[in-house]
């Protein structure tokens, strides 16, 4: 069986001067929360820089090695005899074939050729109706294409600056 969420116990407002007393709390809650929220975002920033500034160190390194593991491979290619590969007792070295695309022309001019062959499949493309244009069209041309506009009323509360700023 489902649980029902149960609201919290909401403020009796009585009269439009407990309903302005209410928005300033809102407002003032509602800065608390964009504080804190932006606090944590903050702190969030400075951990992922300090994250990045240590594993930029990590990563030299390991570049390093790379580089050195390599040029010793490339110097002793007799070790490897007709593999490609070498297992150690720590991990396996060696040349892996690896397919990369090359332009020889501008990468438009591959698009065009690719669409112009049929090959559509090997052009990226994001096509999403774009619903702001939408709204702007008439009933008509909505139904045509599958679409309806619906409006909505939804309720808003819009403390004042000052009443925020204060808060």
């Amino acid at each position: 069986m489902a649980k029902r969420k149960t609201k919290p116990d909401l403020p009796a407002l009585s009269d439009w001067r407990a309903v302005d007393k209410a928005v300033m709390v809102l407002a003032g809650l509602e800065a608390q929360a964009a504080r804190l929220k932006a606090e944590a975002e903050e702190k969030i920033r400075v951990l992922r820089e300090d994250a990045a500034a240590r594993a930029a160190e990590s990563l030299e390194g390991a570049a390093a090695f790379l580089e050195a593991i390599e040029a010793f491979a490339e110097a002793h290619p007799e070790d490897f005899g007709k593999a490609r590969s070498k297992a150690l007792p720590h991990g396996r070295i060696g040349w892996r074939r690896v397919p990369r695309i090359k332009f020889l022309v501008r990468a438009e001019t591959v698009v065009a050729a690719l669409e112009g062959r049929g090959l559509e499949g090997a052009v990226i493309t994001k096509k999403s109706p774009n619903k702001e244009v939408l709204a702007t069209y008439p009933r008509h041309v909505l139904d045509d294409v599958g679409a309806r506009l619906v409006v909505e009323e939804k309720f808003y509360v819009e403390p004042a600056e000052e009443t925020a700023a204060v808060a």
